[in-house]
């Protein structure tokens, strides 16, 4: 059984570099691929350099294309190398996880043909459990109530359905439909079935795309229960973008996935529109009472 695993870096080389210095040392781990997805700091890749070794590759993307873009981007390159692997490991650098937990997600989907995307649930640096280390994949209702505060608030319980409960995660292996992409592993050869991560979102809808996809060739996702790892949420995002900058991304990937993947009609499309609108007064006052509350 050989693994690889990707972690791309956007302006985070300290936690990238903790990281890795970590995981070098995980038998579970044949080649470590880190991939620099053209940070804005520039110094940033050559900190990354230190990392190098017989295990280690550090690449510098052509340009900053998203989380899709820069994994395939490092699994490419091995794919050009013609190393062979198993299974790969998509992995944010800001997270925290022991090799035990690797070497029993290997050992579960290594015996259950049927599996195609494993990970452990996922927790806080407070060492709570997040409430979407997996979900339900986004539905056009489901989207709609989650674009304002608003109807998020009046709509509240319909919003919990798309979750799962605490007792489905007392489950030890729990069949979900989408996963966080902060942390999984996938099997390799099926990759280029689904040709690969779909590079026309730059950020956000990731995992439902790639649950998508998976349903549609038949292997199901897995939440191992028994394991966890700790997202620390870097705020790499944040720091890159404003509220409105995230909001415009956010519908642009949402647009993306319901029309390619949900083929939504016409009239959702304007429903989508209008409430995006919405969304935009609603921050007016939001952001400036977000920005009282912190200080």
């Amino acid at each position: 059984m050989k693994v690889a695993i990707i972690i791309v870096n956007y302006n985070d080389a300290e936690n990238t570099i903790k990281y890795v210095q970590k995981i070098t040392e995980y038998q579970e781990i044949n080649r470590i691929v880190v991939v620099d997805n053209k940070s804005s700091d520039k110094d940033c890749f050559k900190k990354l350099k230190i990392l190098e070794n017989d295990k280690t590759l550090v690449l510098e993307a052509e340009k900053n294309g998203g989380y899709n873009y820069g994994n395939n981007f490092g699994i490419k390159y091995l794919e050009n190398l013609n190393e062979k692997y198993d299974y790969y490991i998509i992995s944010n650098p800001d997270i925290d996880i022991s090799s035990d937990a690797i070497s029993h997600c290997l050992e579960i989907i290594d015996k259950n043909s049927k599996i195609g995307i494993i990970a452990p649930r996922m927790f806080n640096k407070d060492n709570n459990p997040i409430r979407r280390s997996s979900w339900k994949v986004r539905t056009f209702w489901l989207d709609v109530i989650h674009s304002t505060r608003l109807l998020e608030i009046v709509f509240y319980k319909l919003l919990r359905n798309g979750e799962y409960s605490n007792r489905d995660y007392e489950n030890e292996i729990l069949e979900v439909e989408a996963i966080s992409g902060a942390f999984f592993i996938i099997r390799k050869n099926l990759l280029k079935q689904i040709n690969y991560f779909d590079e026309s979102v730059f950020l956000f809808y990731e995992e439902d795309i790639l649950a998508k996809k998976m349903k549609e060739i038949g292997y199901s996702v897995v939440s191992l229960n028994s394991e966890k790892f700790i997202h620390f949420e870097s705020q790499t995002i944040g720091k890159t973008f404003n509220y409105y900058k995230k909001m415009s991304q956010l519908f642009k990937s949402k647009m993306y996935y319901h029309i390619n993947y949900n083929n939504i009609n016409s009239l959702q499309k304007m429903v989508f529109y209008i409430l995006n609108i919405c969304r935009k007064i609603e921050l007016l006052f939001e952001i400036p009472i977000r920005k009282i509350l912190k200080k």
